[in-house]
């Protein structure tokens, strides 16, 4: 029988080989249920940091998917792929000669991308343009204008020394970005900016939506039961949010029930002039998280609430 009793993150170290849906579906039987999801997938040949959620955790992976992520990557110049990765297709290849890059040279093209940084979307990706994903158009040969967007890289440093091998180099990266950062079309421009064709030839996500890589349980700990699988409560992914632990009982009822609030109300209680979000809770227990109205700026209704932590309630 499925426990359905189970709410929480666990942050997964997923190991090479593995799809994000592989990890849920192992981590399904891990725990004995269902309702399991992740915050962000992995290519099958990345590592790192994937959080699992869990039970009514599955309603954060809006809120954490906004969250910084960090990544140590490899850039490889001499050799660009269709993938943008090792596991493409070449299509450019150019020779680079030991001596003709220093450790000044990368350092003073990387610090160019710190910042604001508009990157296109790869051809093999998810996003979709006229209702299909950019990989559908890859596989069929199909020529396609993929989208661009402005994302931040807010932090990018080179980790290790520059190494020469067979007419290519490639040098360690740590990288802090916002979401939609693609790290592979980070190596391409940087070999650009550089004067190569180049690409991404490791890849390893080291934090996500809050959790370090040594918070991160491997996935094999978890299935053998080395390490038990306890999530981490919802209550502890939202302390960026502000909080009010409700008292009155009359306020108790609109919340669980899902019910629109005053915002003046709230205000009042709070001993603030404004707010977008807040959480409700009772004690340590979360009930919703609530937002403006987005056409009745004097009220605030539910954006996620959490009825199985609390009981099943109607919303009106």
């Amino acid at each position: 029988m499925a426990n359905n009793n189970i709410h929480g993150v666990i942050p997964v170290d997923k190991p090479a080989g593995m799809t994000s849906h592989d990890v849920i579906y192992k981590m399904r039987r891990v725990l004995g249920t269902k309702k399991v999801g992740h915050t962000g997938t992995l290519d099958p040949s990345v590592t790192g940091v994937l959080p699992i959620v869990i039970g009514d955790a599955t309603k954060l992976t809006e809120i954490l998917q906004e969250r910084e992520k960090r990544y140590s990557a490899t850039v490889t110049l001499g050799r660009t792929t269709d993938t943008e990765d090792a596991t493409g297709k070449t299509l450019e290849t150019e020779a680079v000669l030991e001596g003709s890059l220093n450790k000044k040279d990368v350092v003073a093209v990387i610090e160019q991308f710190k910042g604001d940084y508009h990157q296109t979307v790869p051809l093999y990706s998810s996003v979709r343009v006229n209702g299909r994903k950019l990989y559908w158009y890859a596989h069929e040969g199909i020529e396609v204008e993929r989208p661009s967007r402005t994302v931040q890289i807010k932090n990018l440093e080179l980790t290790s020394d520059l190494r020469y091998e067979e007419g290519t180099i490639s040098f360690d990266i740590d990288v802090t970005c916002s979401k939609g950062t693609y790290i592979r079309t980070l190596a391409v421009d940087i070999g650009r900016a550089l004067g190569y064709p180049a690409h991404m030839s490791y890849l390893r996500r080291t934090g996500s939506c809050g959790f370090s890589i040594d918070q991160a349980i491997a996935l094999g700990d978890l299935r053998d039961g080395t390490v038990k699988a306890e999530p981490i409560p919802i209550i502890d992914m939202l302390d960026d949010i502000l909080r009010y632990d409700i008292q009155d009982e009359d306020l108790l009822f609109q919340i669980t029930h899902g019910q629109k609030v005053v915002k003046s109300d709230i205000l009042t209680m709070l001993g603030l002039t404004d707010l977008d979000t807040i959480l409700f809770t009772r004690g340590e227990m979360p009930l919703g998280i609530y937002k403006t109205h987005p056409e009745k700026p004097d009220q605030l209704k539910p954006f996620k609430m959490f009825n199985n932590l609390w009981g099943t309630y109607g919303n009106n």
